[in-house]
């Protein structure tokens, strides 16, 4: 009785790895060949009734979650306790834009979605395995003198963890711009 169970038990386990791998081996495929920003988990989604895309940032009103990464001055990020502040750079908004765009899209799987408005940017970059997107949100804020400093919210648009991916992405980014 005991050798059957243990046999049982074995066959269910193994069904259900056989299930997820295929299931992951299926979200690659599909979602390396589609041309959507959110890949095979775009449709996934909108099939479940989910909404399309997370939506642009209210910087004003967001809070950190779980998997999420945020940096923001708190004069604009007031509900979001414990965000990293980011430095003033000497350059105009307009040059904080255009670098952060180069830094943005230097790394490799990240692409621009499209603006909100001129000083608020949004990309996505896709996992390389199972190709989950995670979104990254920028507002470039003008500061007196012709400095400027920005806001950044990092997160999964599936799902609440990234391992610490969100975070390490910022501080990249972050890193690449005070150079």
């Amino acid at each position: 009785m005991r050798n059957r169970a243990s046999r049982v038990a074995i066959t269910v386990a193994a069904a259900g790895l056989f299930c997820a791998l295929t299931l992951a081996g299926l979200a690659l495929v599909v979602g390396l060949r589609s041309p959507a920003p959110f890949g095979f988990w775009q449709g996934l989604g909108e099939a479940l009734g989910l909404p399309r895309d997370l939506g642009p940032t209210d910087f004003v009103g967001v809070t950190r979650r779980s998997g999420t990464a945020l940096i923001c001055p708190p004069d604009v990020c007031a509900a979001a306790r414990g965000a990293e502040s980011p430095p003033v750079f000497t350059i105009s908004a307009e040059k904080l834009t255009a670098k952060l765009r180069r830094v943005a899209l230097a790394e490799p799987g990240v692409e621009e979605l499209p603006a909100v408005a001129p000083d608020h940017l949004r990309f996505v970059r896709r996992s390389a395995m199972l190709r989950l997107p995670d979104i990254m949100d920028a507002r470039i804020l003008p500061r007196s003198s012709g400095a400027s400093t920005l806001a950044l919210y990092a997160r999964p648009a599936i799902g609440l963890l990234d391992f610490g991916a969100n975070r390490r992405r910022l501080d990249r980014w972050m890193t690449a711009l005070g150079q």
